[in-house]
């Protein structure tokens, strides 16, 4: 790691939220060197009252692509002096800007074959996962199906029901089988989050998109005040 601040808390805690992003930028744009359509990088904060719930964007020649980095509890912990210094490390940022790039350049060549009767994608969403999307058009129907299969090779030993939980996406359900045995599958939605303007002059923030800070006129930077939803 080229970054000794992402490492230590005592090189981290002083700089200020602006120079933490710029540097958390550079860390991931350098993790992402060589990665295809990557054209720059940027950190997103989170809602007003966890400002570091970061999130690592990879600028892509086709648009952003998204991923979660830090936690505000763990950026709290991180600059806590009462804790010691060694536990702290454990919660260091630079870990996580790898393990973020990882994420993203999984999503930045996914490959996909165009057919005429639809088109097939195929990804690796995590290791020894591959996830097969296909959106068809019925032979003899004027309609579309779109499917989605997951293949986990290493699964052998895991219970099924929690396979389903690890990768099911929608609202929460009580799943009953046959014989009347129950079982609730968790919500794993995504919810798109309202704009919110931050003052970088006087720290006040504002609803909505503005050009300039509606309290004292100053600069503004605006972002998304949530995140998606976490198990």
């Amino acid at each position: 790691m080229p970054h000794p601040e992402l490492l230590d808390p005592d090189l981290w805690c002083p700089l200020s939220p602006a120079e933490r992003r710029e540097l958390l930028a550079r860390a991931l744009f350098d993790a992402l060197e060589g990665a295809p359509g990557v054209q720059g990088a940027r950190i997103e904060i989170g809602p007003v009252d966890r400002p570091y719930d970061y999130t690592a964007v990879a600028e892509t020649d086709v648009g952003d692509l998204k991923t979660a980095l830090w936690s505000h509890a763990r950026s709290v912990i991180f600059c806590d002096p009462s804790i010691h210094s060694a536990n702290r490390r454990q919660l260091a940022p630079g870990p996580e800007v790898e393990r973020a790039a990882e994420r993203l350049r999984r999503r930045l060549a996914v490959s996909y074959t165009l057919e005429s009767r639809g088109l097939t994608l195929k990804m690796e969403p995590e290791p020894q996962v591959e996830r097969t999307w296909k959106a068809e058009h019925a032979r003899f129907r004027s309609r579309t199906a779109v499917t989605r299969e997951d293949i986990v090779n290493n699964a052998a030993e895991v219970d099924v029901r929690d396979l389903l939980a690890h990768f099911y996406s929608g609202p929460s359900l009580r799943v009953q089988g046959e014989d009347g045995t129950a079982f609730l599958l968790p919500a794993a939605t995504e919810e798109e989050g309202r704009l919110v303007t931050l003052c970088l002059a006087c720290g006040h923030w504002a609803e909505g998109p503005h050009a300039h800070c509606p309290t004292c006129s100053g600069p503004v930077e605006t972002v998304v005040a949530s995140r998606p939803a976490r198990r």
